[in-house]
């Protein structure tokens, strides 16, 4: 019969369990970790993971709770409802029991309980509330739910029973007995799912809200855990299973790095953000929130990573590295969001943001920290399938811009432009530059981000600020001058009143300086001329003078402050190394390494230096453009390069004027030269080209070459050596590499030369 005008309906397969559950679901460790939000959002302060193996090798999976538990007809109208959550805002009016829970939810999806699916075969679920006397059980076999696509999903039974007690021994909770396990659960499988749960909960989860803790209970593997505990050097919370999970957020590690912490108030209206720097507080600013209007209540917090914080974490951390463990990882309600954080993952694209930069902005690598988000802001909502973050949005849109713009911008402002990383630079290793150091230039270049109108208030380290420091570049004096005064009268902090008028004061005094510079420099311009028409005669560079008669005596003592720091330096590597080789420090390499690494290129610059400041009247810190050909030729000449090669530099009467640092050059030079002579070299030819951004260097000796099986980049690794049987140890080639990079230059490998060895490096003008 022909219908025109009739009302049809959805018929739901029960295929439809697979879409939500296991194809959904696809990571076993994500559906644990929806499992456990269902506890914290049932209220409970306690959740217990267990795994449990029969005499036959069969695996059970127990995820106990003791939250506020559900009655039949909670099972009948919500648990057997299939896509329904009570946790839905709409929904939450409707509860039961929510008013009792003092917590934002972690999920609204009501899909959460088919993770069940993804982990085994069969559930057998028991709860009860406390107001009852009885467990209501349910059993489900999902495979039931697979054998005919054709029946509709309410056809297929799920068997309801009761008894008087849980099987946690809880007096109000839930229990999920997963069995017929669809994955092995080894020791290295519940080892990842630990240190996944160490990540899961936000620190900021429990500051006024109920505690929440989290157990693992894995019997089999005790013995095990108690040999692992006699061990050194590890870490007792992430390499034994059996314990209480705790958060291994980078706080509680005590690393004493930059930090700063932003907050957007609850209502959105407010922006406050803080700044301390290795265990001292700097300032706090509060601001308006103009631009950002769809977030709101959400905290952020990040570390910068230098090279003592990564190290110290390592050691910490049991030989994890920063890098294996994550960058900046985001909450919501308490509870993590996946991927973000992952090693790997490009948060908000700010690794690509650093290639554009790389010695101007931080990555990944540099930095680590978390987002946190509260509320039930529906702007942020997951995706389904629990692994692909937050569904896009234009609050998301507003998240990425947020936390670039206020969070790592000011974070680089600090730790790159003013207390330059916070660490020695290889390139300059004379001093590490703390906060106290350049006082007042703090407060002037972070208002200048900031609307005078906007700010509502700054607080301050006054012990900071109080330090004589040297007045910004003229460029920036005015605009920060003019703000500084503005924000000072608007809070009438005494404070700032006479940090704006210290400022104002030398401000003047530099400005006045440089008119009377303008006007001596006109008067001596005839003079100057005279002298640069006098050094036009002279077509090269002279770097070097002979003998020890003509040394310069600034550059010697400049040379040898510059020695005496490296020495420190390598001084104190030492003394680490011998505390991390005194322990058991399998498994530690990478640190080992990375000392032995720092160790050896400190040792080169001071050993080049002291050569340089002995033969040279030069400053040892090129400044600005110089002849790159007549730094070689004299470097030669002067016989600073190694003996037992002879060096050819073919002939060229042009300056090939690029940026270089002397000191580092005759390090590179002098690691050439010596992987030649390991290569059974007897010459080593230098050449030189250039284009109109770069001076190409090329390096070319008559050894062995390249053997077969060798892949040419890997020789830039460290360790790696082309030939073991020269005796070389896989360093020299590494720290070339570094030094160049330090140069922002390139160094490459000509993997077509057969004749020998051919290394060609390139200096931008």
């Amino acid at each position: 019969m022909n219908q025109t005008d009739s009302t049809l309906s959805f018929r739901v397969s029960a295929g439809l369990k697979n879409l939500i559950g296991r194809d959904l679901i696809s990571d076993k460790y994500i559906a644990v970790f929806e499992l456990v939000k269902n506890s914290y959002d049932a209220g409970a302060s306690n959740v217990t993971i267990s795994y449990n193996t029969s005499e036959d090798g069969d695996g059970q999976f127990i995820i106990s709770d003791n939250g506020c538990g559900m009655t039949y007809n909670d099972i009948i109208q919500k648990w057997l409802f299939v896509a329904y959550s009570e946790k839905k805002v709409q929904n939450r009016n409707k509860s039961s029991y929510r008013e009792e829970i003092k917590r934002e939810v972690a999920g609204a999806k009501g899909v959460g309980r088919f993770s069940c699916d993804r982990l085994g075969a069969k559930l057998h679920l028991a709860t009860k509330v406390d107001k009852e006397s009885i467990v209501h059980i349910i059993d489900v076999n999902w495979n039931r739910f697979e054998i005919d696509d054709t029946k509709e999903f309410i056809d297929i039974p799920v068997h309801y029973t009761q008894d008087q007690y849980l099987p946690s021994g809880n007096a109000k909770g839930t229990s999920l007995i997963v069995t017929d396990l669809r994955e092995s659960w080894d020791r290295e499988a519940l080892l990842k799912l630990k240190r996944s749960l160490m990540k899961l909960i936000s620190p900021d989860a429990d500051k006024g809200e109920l505690p929440f803790e989290i157990e693992m209970v894995v019997p089999s593997e005790i013995d095990t855990d108690k040999k692992v505990l006699m061990k050194k050097g590890i870490n007792p919370d992430r390499d034994v299973v059996n314990g209480v999970i705790h958060n291994d957020i980078f706080e509680k590690l005590n690393i004493k790095t930059t930090n700063i912490d932003v907050l957007i108030s609850t209502d959105g209206k407010t922006i406050t953000s803080t700044l301390s720097d290795r265990g001292q507080y700097i300032f706090t600013v509060t601001e308006k929130n103009r631009k950002y209007n769809l977030l709101k209540d959400i905290h952020i917090s990040v570390f910068y990573l230098n090279q003592s914080a990564k190290v110290s974490f390592t050691r910490q951390m049991g030989g994890v590295t920063p890098k294996s463990y994550g960058s900046v990882f985001i909450y919501k309600n308490g509870f993590r969001i996946n991927p973000y954080g992952e090693p790997g993952q490009d948060i908000f694209g700010i690794d690509q943001r650093k290639a554009q930069g790389w010695k101007r902005f931080l990555g990944t690598r540099e930095i680590m920290g978390r987002i946190s988000i509260k509320g039930d802001n529906d702007q942020f909502v997951e995706t389904t399938s629990r692994a692909h973050g937050f569904i896009q949005t234009q609050a998301v849109d507003a998240l990425a811009d947020f936390f670039v713009e206020k969070v790592l911008k000011v974070l680089e402002k600090y730790v790159v432009h003013l207390i330059n990383w916070g660490e020695p630079l290889k390139s300059n290793p004379n001093h590490t530059i703390f906060p106290e150091e350049v006082g007042d230039e703090i407060v002037s270049q972070f208002i200048t981000n900031i609307g005078a109108n906007d700010i509502l208030s700054i607080e301050y380290n006054p012990d900071i600020l109080s330090q004589q420091t040297s007045i910004l570049e003229q460029d920036s004096i005015t605009a920060s001058l003019k703000k500084l005064e503005v924000v000072a009268e608007k809070t009438k902090d005494e404070g700032l009143l006479k940090l704006a008028q210290t400022v104002k004061r030398r401000a003047e005094n530099i400005l006045s300086d440089n008119i009377e510079l303008e006007e001596d420099n006109v008067a001596k311009e005839k003079e100057l001329e005279k002298v640069r028409q006098e050094s036009a005669v002279r077509k090269k560079q002279v770097y070097f003078l002979t003998g020890a008669a003509n040394q310069n005596v600034a550059n010697l003592i400049n040379g040898f402050h510059t020695v005496y720091t490296l020495t420190d330096a390598v001084k104190g590597n030492i003394n680490f190394l011998r505390e991390e080789l005194s322990k058991e420090w399998k498994g530690n390499e990478e640190i080992v390494l990375e000392i032995i690494g720092e160790i050896y290129q400190a040792n080169e610059k001071a050993r080049k230096l002291a050569d340089l400041a002995i033969h040279g009247n030069q400053t040892l810190k090129q400044d600005g453009v110089n002849s790159i050909y007549d730094f070689i030729r004299e470097y030669i000449d002067e016989g600073l390069a190694i003996k037992g090669i002879n060096y050819i530099l073919c002939p060229d009467t042009r300056a090939y004027e690029c940026k270089f640092d002397t000191s580092a050059l005759g390090v590179i030079i002098d690691n050439i030269s010596s992987n030649s002579i390991k290569a059974g070299a007897a010459n080593l030819t230098i050449s030189l080209s250039e284009t109109s951004k770069f001076v190409e260097i090329t390096f070319t000796d008559d050894g062995v070459g390249l053997e077969d099986n060798i892949e040419p980049d890997l020789l830039f690794e460290w360790g790696v050596s082309n030939n073991i049987s020269k005796k070389g140890f896989g360093i020299g080639l590494y720290h070339i590499k570094q030094l160049i990079d330090e140069m922002k230059g390139t160094v490459n490998i000509d993997k077509a030369y057969k004749g020998g060895f051919r290394l060609v490096v390139r200096f931008r003008k």
